[in-house]
């Protein structure tokens, strides 16, 4: 363990109050120790309890640093050429998987196989940003069967009735991921290690992460007591009737333990996908999808079955009529441990239902959604959008993350955007909606940690509180989070120092 160290700067805690000076010892912050080493930061600078990303996918993200990025293409040719780029450094038999596109960035053309003609039979996946849909290649379409769809999903069809190669929710998940070749195990454990890098080079401390069973015991269970960062597991093995096997939450772990299961209640609004009460703007024959356990009308059942086990229901909604299922599932929830993800939109009937509740969102999928949010929800329902405001006033408690791969793990771009209510465009978006910064960052220190049980003392810096801690360049309170947004100087982890900058 690290030696005592003392830094000279002002702090936030929003458990204790502001105060001037952060020590540590052993790992723990202490009122002071006379013996420990001074570190040096330069003016300005400013702790804050260590960041939280609320909702993640660690593996899948540190996999993802690894796949061909098409998030920042706003055209057919670019992605094709960046395809193809990658295909010509690729050894012969090895899968291309791509992962970030998004048709609304290129005037809504839907990708289909024939972008990836004339790469000699290269296998290729092309995730959309949300991970909710993905377009392969026709050699892949031909190891598919692509002769019914699975519930809750679609399989794309041009006018003759034939597959395009673009599968959407189950149709992607179902079909196109279980024939994609799975990384090694020893792939998984470095992907790991580095996620675990790029986040704390972000000042992350710890996570939410959703995860596989398989990755929990091969990959995370032998690094329970070493992970350089507290990570909260919420399983993604979702079969019903569920099986919550006992012994394998490690409960009272502070590195890693297992907070709950997640179900998917319906899928994304880019994809059009997202259960809404009333039909899209843009397409009116329909009103997206509900998913799995929602489809099978078993979403109660699972949400009182996870939360008869001690374990928090965290449901993916995102369209409105999913949003109210998701409340509707926790209607018995006393204990307020349920989770729902996303609430991108959400009626105002809803919100008052929401006090004590826990509300996960991602305020980096406002700025990405909210170009496109108009044309899916007409002018009429854009009040339904991303109610960041509506839900603090409500009383509910937020917890914010990345989601990421699906969007960058930084926490500060993410504050900015619940902040500023800049989308992706630069456009300011529904201003009314945006939070204060020590708002901002409650739901990404206490809030967090509270929602998602960390160890007692985790999202303050309080005396005897873990000493993981989040140093910036500035004070996040006062910044100007449009043209000069804070920078991370340094992340220490259970009183070690575990990225600097300076």
């Amino acid at each position: 363990m690290a030696q005592a160290v003392s830094m000279d700067v002002p702090v936030w805690c929003p458990a204790s109050g502001d105060r001037h000076g952060v020590h540590w010892s052993d790992g723990t912050i202490v009122d002071h120790d006379p013996g420990a080493q001074v570190i040096d930061l330069p003016a300005g600078a400013f702790a804050v309890p260590g960041l939280i990303d609320g909702h993640l996918h660690l593996i899948l993200g540190g996999l993802g640093l690894e796949m061909l990025d098409l998030s920042t293409c706003t055209s057919r040719a670019e992605v094709e050429r960046r395809v193809r780029d990658r295909h010509a450094g690729l050894d012969a038999g090895r899968w291309l998987i791509a992962h970030g596109w998004n048709e609304d960035r290129w005037g809504g053309e839907q990708p289909t196989a024939s972008w990836f003609d004339g790469l000699d039979d290269r296998h290729v996946v092309a995730w959309r940003m949300d991970h909710h849909a993905c377009v392969v290649s026709r050699s892949v379409m031909a190891r598919l069967d692509l002769s019914s769809t699975p519930d809750g999903g679609e399989i794309v069809r041009d006018g003759s009735g034939a597959p395009t190669g673009l599968l959407r929710e189950a149709a992607a998940w179902h079909i196109a991921k279980p024939a994609i070749p799975a990384p090694s195990v020893d792939e998984r454990r470095a992907a790991l290690d580095a996620a675990v890098r790029h986040l704390h080079a972000l000042g992350v401390t710890g996570v939410g992460s959703m995860e596989y069973g398989i990755d929990l015991q091969h990959v995370l269970a032998p690094r329970r007591d070493d992970l350089p960062l507290r990570m909260a597991v919420t399983l993604l093995d979702r079969d019903w009737p569920l099986d919550v096997t006992p012994g394998v939450t490690f409960e009272g772990g502070d590195r890693l333990w297992v907070v709950g299961y997640k179900s998917f209640v319906d899928g994304t609004l880019g994809s059009r996908t997202a259960r809404m009460h009333e039909p899209y703007a843009d397409e009116p024959s329909t009103r997206g999808l509900w998913t799995e356990l929602a489809a099978d009308g078993l979403l109660r059942d699972w949400a009182e079955h996870v939360l008869a086990n001690g374990l928090s229901p965290s449901m993916h909604a995102i369209g409105d009529a999913a949003f109210t299922a998701a409340l509707d599932a926790l209607e018995r929830d006393d204990r307020r441990i349920g989770r729902i993800e996303h609430a991108q939109t959400a009626c105002r009937s809803d919100i008052a239902r929401c006090a004590d509740r826990i509300i996960s969102m991602q305020p980096l999928h406002k700025a990405d959604d909210a170009p496109s949010a108009p044309s899916r929800l007409g002018a009429s329902r854009m009040d339904r959008f991303f109610r960041f405001r509506d839900f603090a006033d409500a009383g509910a408690r937020l917890v914010f993350g990345s989601d990421w791969p699906i969007v960058t793990c930084c926490p500060l771009a993410g504050m900015r955007a619940a902040i500023t209510g800049i989308d992706r465009t630069g456009a300011i978006v529904a201003p009314e909606q945006s939070l204060t910064a020590s708002e901002a960052l409650l739901a990404y220190t206490l809030d967090a940690a509270k929602a998602l049980r960390f160890p007692e003392g985790c999202g303050t810096l309080q005396h005897g509180a873990p000493a993981d801690l989040t140093i910036l360049d500035r004070d996040p309170r006062t910044a100007d989070w449009v043209h000069a947004p804070p920078r991370v100087l340094m992340t220490v982890v259970a009183g070690e120092i575990v990225h600097r900058a300076i």
